[in-house]
């Protein structure tokens, strides 16, 4: 799907690049407009997301997805599957992406992102906030703080269902 939408709006813009980084696990077209750079070093593949005008986030299959957080914390902004919940949810929540959930909406949206560089600044320092705002490691290890003392609270009170209703009785 992302070869296909990204081939057709090449040939009616010119105006981008797709390049593709990882295992390559398919076949890759032999065209002008894409460029498969395969496995990169840590250093490389941020410096790629770095350089890039848009991190396209093309699987409907995310659970969380690192290459947007990745893509957000660096400053790029993001082009992401709206079938996936998880990504339009990022894309909400930072207001650092777009989704789209065809190729009409594709090309609007990778077009608007390519051509709008004010409207890529402003969602790279968001996307950069979103990050740090969430997924800093000291706020992550405060949301397991959280949630395991909420268990630790509901397990004592399941635990004492008589101290319970002594409560109630009490204040009545």
């Amino acid at each position: 799907e992302l070869l296909d939408y990204f081939g057709t709006y090449a040939e009616l813009h010119g105006d981008a690049s797709l390049v593709l980084m990882g295992l390559k696990l398919m076949h890759i077209p032999d065209a002008p407009y894409i460029r498969f750079a395969g496995m990169l070093s840590e250093t490389e593949r941020v410096e790629a997301l770095e350089a890039a005008t848009v991190v396209i986030v093309p699987s409907p299959f995310e659970s969380l997805s690192l290459l947007a957080l990745e893509a957000f914390s660096v400053g790029t902004p993001v082009l992401a599957n709206a079938r996936s919940d998880v990504l339009t949810d990022h894309c909400q929540r930072s207001n650092a992406g777009l989704y789209y959930a065809d190729r009409d909406e594709f090309h609007e949206c990778l077009h608007l992102l390519i051509q709008n560089d004010g409207l890529r600044t402003t969602m790279g320092r968001q996307g950069r906030a979103y990050v740090h705002s969430n997924y800093r490691w000291d706020v992550i290890m405060k949301k397991y703080d959280k949630l395991i003392a909420g268990l630790r609270s509901s397990r004592t009170n399941s635990r004492n269902p008589r101290q319970r209703s002594r409560k109630r009785t009490s204040r009545s």
